[in-house]
């Protein structure tokens, strides 16, 4: 049985997911790009190439000539004030190709903030190299490689807006944009999260995913705890992918790692799965989703003796997969820094392990399951 969160009268919402679709991109002003059908679905790519424009714009995109074409959506309400966002997205972009996605906020009295570039994105690197960007800031936010924070007299806002720009070096290849989320939650809440009762229901409940240990033999493993989080849900979705290729698939070139949570559920996105970046309030959402079968990769920080029996003393920012409970409530994960194989799967103090997540991180997690996959109905914004 599933938990309904309804009955929380307590919990107030604070994160607002706006998810669009081939629909909601007909909404939008477009500019050289459009909807079209393709053998996955629907979803927007350039128009024919009398329609693009040509580029040149070697601080951007370096010494390749391109055309493009733009996409601006309408302004988005959120359904509660926030402070940050962070853009998701699903995309296939062919050898030749990349996107750009940008997102502004509204201000009180109905002006806007500047563009802030998110994300300068590809699948593969031989045309683009994939990356954040650095020196983004003003009176009215900043960006902290993958997360828009608004500050001044932009926070807080209560309205987003997304830019997504296609580009292609090869006339006949386009890249493709299925789906674009972007989560606002006002981080003032987030370390508090949402005081949900549990039900209990998926506590007994474990997932299988396959435990693998980011400790291979090379000596950047060490940062590659994000990626080897994502290639094991990966596996549980029957999609095995060793560390390496996680790691070079999840490459941030601007922020020299592989733990940009976006491009992480982008990169899990061209297997065919649903994936995006959000944030919980509560491992009580957690065990929904357990529940329906789906594992969720969260992002922690904790000190030295705040995660017992965790592979290493503390960590500034870590992300692990929790797989299920155990009978006392306790969470079942795996944690990638384990030395090996055979030691990534573990069990977490609840209070301990839920502290570090929304303490360290705000309660940032990335879902990723198959498009359709019947998961609860979320109350609370975060799905």
């Amino acid at each position: 049985m599933t938990t309904d969160l309804t009955t929380a009268g307590a919990a107030t919402p604070y994160v607002s997911l706006a998810n669009h679709g081939p629909g909601d991109f007909r909404a939008g002003s477009a500019d050289g790009v459009l909807v079209a059908d393709e053998d996955a679905g629907p979803a927007l790519r350039l128009a024919p190439p009398g329609q693009l424009a040509v580029g040149s714009d070697e601080a951007r995109y370096g010494s390749v000539r391109y055309r493009c074409g733009t996409l601006e959506s309408p302004l988005i309400a959120t359904a509660h004030p926030f402070d940050v966002a962070i853009p998701s997205w699903i995309a296939t972009t062919p050898p030749g190709t990349w996107l750009e996605l940008e997102l502004r906020a509204a201000l009180p009295g109905g002006g806007r903030t500047a563009w802030y570039t998110m994300a300068r994105w590809a699948s593969e690197t031989s045309t683009l190299r994939r990356g954040s960007v650095d020196g983004q800031g003003d009176a009215h936010a900043r960006v902290a490689t993958d997360t828009l924070e608004l500050r001044g007299e932009a926070a807080p806002s209560t309205a987003i807006q997304y830019r997504l720009t296609l580009c292609t070096t090869d006339l006949a290849a386009s890249p493709s944009v299925c789906r674009v989320r972007v989560m606002t939650s006002d981080s003032t809440r987030e370390p508090r999260g949402l005081p949900l009762p549990t039900e209990r229901a998926a506590w007994g409940t474990e997932i299988a995913v396959p435990s693998v240990s980011q400790r291979v033999a090379d000596d950047r493993a060490r940062g590659w705890c994000s990626p080897t989080a994502t290639s094991m849900v990966l596996g549980r979705w029957g999609h095995q992918v060793s560390v390496p290729v996680a790691a070079a698939a999840t490459y941030d070139h601007t922020y020299a790692g592989t733990g940009n949570w976006a491009f992480n559920t982008a990169w899990a996105g061209t297997y065919g799965l649903d994936a995006f970046v959000t944030r919980l309030g509560s491992l009580v959402q957690v065990e929904q989703l357990v529940e329906a079968g789906v594992p969720v990769i969260v992002s922690l920080a904790f000190g030295e003796g705040e995660l017992s029996g965790a592979p290493i003393a503390a960590s500034d920012g870590h992300l692990i997969v929790i797989r299920g409970f155990d009978a006392a409530g306790d969470v079942i994960v795996n944690d990638p820094a384990g030395a090996s194989d055979a030691e990534v799967r573990r069990v977490y103090r609840r209070d301990e392990l839920e502290r570090s997540w929304l303490s360290g991180s705000g309660g940032a997690a990335y879902l990723i399951h198959p498009p359709g996959h019947r998961i609860p109905t979320d109350r609370f914004g975060s799905w």
